[in-house]
């Protein structure tokens, strides 16, 4: 049994290190169990992108598009109120979006993270047992 937790942690542990954590949101999820979300940049975009400029607010204005978009279907959420589309630069520029609404029977904050191309970043979940 403690080889098998082992194991499991160990391979945890290096999916994790493929991509940058930017992110750890504690929440109930939809069926009133606790959630962890994990939000992760990609190693690859990591590396490849440079810092960008959006002083216009464009980007982040279809971040907050996509990023609702995504949201609501994904968080099972009502009643969603996005309260801001905030510009990250490091480790890699994304966006972060903050949202407010009713989730598993209660109100709550959530979170999406969008990237500069506008993709959003599909979060690892851990759901308490």
């Amino acid at each position: 049994m403690k080889r098998l937790i082992l194991l499991c942690s160990l391979c945890w542990a290096t999916a994790a290190m493929a991509a940058q954590t930017v992110l750890t949101s504690y929440m109930v999820g939809p069926g009133g169990s606790p959630v962890t979300y994990i939000f992760a940049l990609p190693d690859d975009y990591v590396a490849a992108q440079a810092p960008i400029s959006d002083p216009n607010g464009d980007l982040q204005h279809q971040a907050g598009v996509n990023a609702l978009q995504w949201a609501k279907p994904f968080y099972q959420a009502r009643d969603v109120y996005l309260l801001g589309v905030e510009l990250k630069q490091t480790p890699a520029p994304y966006f972060l979006a903050k949202f407010n609404g009713e989730i598993g029977g209660q109100r709550q904050a959530f979170y999406a993270i969008v990237l500069a191309s506008g993709t959003v970043v599909q979060p690892t979940a851990l759901v308490a047992q």
